[in-house]
């Protein structure tokens, strides 16, 4: 294996661990809160903090929870199977003998399981953007446009001047 290909691995080992021990820390705490109620409107805190942000009348909100009561139950049902897998990857590093395939064959699944987030996401501002007015529908592109970035850093790249921010300001002018 040459030198580049082994700090792959720890590299990929390294972030695995920070991975798991978030999920953990995630796990721990939501144990320690009241569980969520199903029949409650507000799966998540999102829909309530977006009400505001758009102004959405109470019919527009009602419509999008709506919506996104499966998205949602989805949503949760991908992070279990990701918390889930990563689980057994833990169990496997911890194991006497690792199996490097067995492990890699994880992180595979880990990562179809992220896009299947993606995906949910992406379907979740869809139902947004679906009730919004032109008005609303400018405001929500400028808060996902705030969303994606950190004080004025490229959220994918970490660089301050990142040439993709161009493309962003394009789209501001459309």
């Amino acid at each position: 294996m040459s030198k580049k290909q082994r700090i792959i691995n720890w590299l990929s080992i390294f972030l695995l661990v920070i991975n798991i021990s978030a999920f953990t820390t995630l796990l721990l705490m939501n144990s320690k809160s009241d569980p969520i109620d199903s029949n409650s409107t507000e799966h998540f805190k999102s829909n309530e903090f977006l009400k505001e942000a758009l102004n959405l009348t109470e019919e527009q909100y009602k419509e999008v929870s709506s919506m996104d009561h499966k998205i949602f139950r989805v949503y949760q049902n991908i992070l279990d199977m990701q918390c889930e897998s990563n689980f057994k990857i833990l169990e496997e590093l911890c194991s006497e003998q690792p199996n490097m395939q067995y492990m890699d064959s994880l992180a595979k699944q880990i990562g179809n399981l992220h896009t299947g987030l993606k995906r949910q996401t992406i379907k979740h501002f869809m139902n947004i953007r679906s009730v919004c007015t032109e008005e609303q529908s400018h405001l929500l592109d400028k808060l996902i446009k705030d969303m994606m970035e950190l004080d004025d850093q490229c959220k994918y790249c970490n660089k301050k001047y990142c040439s993709r921010r161009e493309s962003l300001k394009k789209l501001d002018e459309k």
